[in-house]
């Protein structure tokens, strides 16, 4: 695979030394295990200054360095790579139908985590849930917190929104309105966290932590109460200037029809199934290895998802050139692998003339996606060079 080079080119002046640091995390985030000669060329920086940056990152317990590799001529290189262990991040997401919290280390490796399901989103309910684990959280063995970077949150872009849809009461959304979220949520846990829009964070997870790495230009499309999506081009997340970019769910399913994909290719419909058949509709986000028991259920629903999904890909692809289509959601491995199934079946039956058709991709964060974007931010923040992608100001 063809190294990655991070856009920014480095500089050896020390005014710019921790910008510097920055870049050789990233870089060593996109490539995997470097050695420092290969840094330099890829950072843009002179082999001394590469060789003191990684000493002291090193030192300060973000790198680790591997086992030598012996080339054909000289001394055996050694690669660094990112320390699991050298920072920690906190994590929470907060949907229409569930709240999570984790805890995971610098390479998104989930140490804890924490989560609630609930018909509605009562704002009290969740606040409380927040604060009582985020105090059981940092008191784990598993919490250093002298690595821990901050907390970051991602939301619903309007968690008030398509009530009709929730089958939620009023007076529960419109309580949202009066809140400001990251005041409340520094008065539950004592730290001001970052946030994010939750379908920008599960694509922010997957390209830091999964699949996302591999293709500079990609659709990601996520799959909960509601479908979202990002878009990455030039391996850049795409905020957009409101933080809504590649809001996939209204993209309309025909001409002269209000459908949106959201009505068609959203957990919603799914949950609806369940409620006509009898069934609890949280069995969806209390118990992924229940799913299992509704497969009829759930088969009936991959097919009528997938065709949505597909022309949305479509018309992505016909706007601006993809890679690829990372397709992931909260829902087991086996839904996903049926899912994308479908969706290259429908893929096939459209007409692809003028355009690259982009390879279908499995996301590998799942049902802890957006909270995972969410742990993120505090590491960007701290260790990337743009570290500015994923944040917005909470509402």
């Amino acid at each position: 695979m063809q190294s990655r080079t991070v856009q920014s080119r480095g500089s050896n002046q020390v005014a710019v030394r921790q910008y510097n640091e920055r870049l050789v995390l990233q870089t060593i985030r996109l490539n995997g295990p470097l050695p420092k000669a290969e840094l330099a060329r890829l950072i843009g920086l002179t082999p001394q200054t590469v060789t003191h940056i990684v000493r002291d990152l090193e030192a300060d317990g973000l790198l680790v360095r591997g086992e030598p590799e012996r080339g054909r001529v000289g001394q055996p290189s050694v690669p660094f790579d990112l320390n699991p262990d050298g920072a920690q991040s906190i994590g929470i997401h907060i949907g229409r139908r569930s709240t999570e919290i984790v805890l995971i280390n610098q390479i998104g490796n989930i140490l804890a985590k924490l989560n609630t399901v609930y018909a509605y989103p009562e704002p009290e309910t969740i606040l409380d849930f927040i604060g009582s684990s985020y105090r059981s959280l940092i008191k784990r063995k598993s919490c250093h917190p002298e690595r821990l970077m901050g907390v970051g949150v991602c939301e619903p872009g309007n968690i008030a929104g398509w009530q009709q849809l929730l089958g939620a009461p009023n007076h529960i959304l419109e309580s949202w309105e009066s809140i400001h979220l990251g005041d409340a949520i520094e008065r539950a846990i004592g730290v001001n966290p970052l946030f994010c829009n939750d379908a920008s964070a599960a694509c922010g997870a997957e390209l830091l932590f999964g699949q996302g790495r591999h293709y500079a230009n990609h659709l990601y499309t996520y799959i909960g109460s509601f479908i979202g999506g990002g878009l990455v081009l030039d391996g850049n997340l795409v905020i957009g200037r409101g933080g809504n970019a590649a809001a996939i769910g209204s993209l309309p399913l025909r001409p002269k029809s209000k459908d949106q994909l959201i009505d068609r290719s959203s957990l919603l419909q799914l949950e609806e199934a369940l409620v006509s058949s009898g069934l609890d509709r949280t069995t969806l986000w209390r118990d992924p290895n229940g799913w299992e028991e509704h497969r009829g259920l759930v088969t009936t629903w991959i097919i009528e998802a997938a065709p949505g999904i597909a022309m949305a890909a479509l018309s992505a692809t016909a706007l601006v050139e993809l890679d690829a289509l990372i397709i992931d959601g909260a829902f087991p491995d086996w839904v996903r692998a049926e899912l994308a199934t479908a969706i290259e079946d429908a893929a096939d039956t459209l007409n692809w003339e003028g355009v690259e058709r982009p390879i279908l991709v499995e996301g590998t964060c799942g049902f802890h996606a957006r909270a995972l974007g969410g742990a993120a931010l505090p590491l960007l923040s701290q260790f990337a060079a743009d570290h500015q992608s994923l944040m917005k100001a909470p509402a």
